[in-house]
């Protein structure tokens, strides 16, 4: 599922971050299980919180998420976005059109009126 380099708690740290540890955890093979091409047999949402952890697993300083949680429901989205708000040293850029994903952020900008952005700026 993650690289190979990182160990078994490496991936279930990130994982738990992601809120993808149970799913993981209750497969026949647990962490060794053999995906699909493209995530063939998960759902749209198992395939974002699992791209959502190896991206975390990365470790790298900036982390992009696109509409990382547009197919997630609002229990696991509002509990996957403050794990991530909590990440320390990491700086954190969301694309997003969902509101509960902007409520996170120490800074929004406006895309369809840049002029409008800002830690105080009130997305409509």
């Amino acid at each position: 599922m993650f690289t190979e380099k990182a160990t078994d708690e490496e991936i279930m740290k990130v994982a738990q971050i992601a809120c993808i540890d149970e799913f993981i955890l209750n497969l026949k093979e647990g962490l060794d299980t053999l995906i699909g091409e493209r995530g063939m047999g998960l759902s749209e949402g198992q395939a974002q919180r699992i791209a959502v952890a190896r991206a975390l697993l990365s470790d790298a300083p900036v982390l992009l998420l696109d509409e990382s949680t547009s197919a997630l429901d609002e229990r696991t989205e509002a509990e996957l976005l403050k794990n991530i708000h909590c990440l320390k040293d990491k700086t954190c850029l969301i694309v997003t059109h969902r509101r509960a994903a902007l409520d996170i952020c120490n800074r929004r900008i406006d895309m369809e009126n840049i002029n409008k952005r800002g830690s105080d700026y009130k997305i409509r």
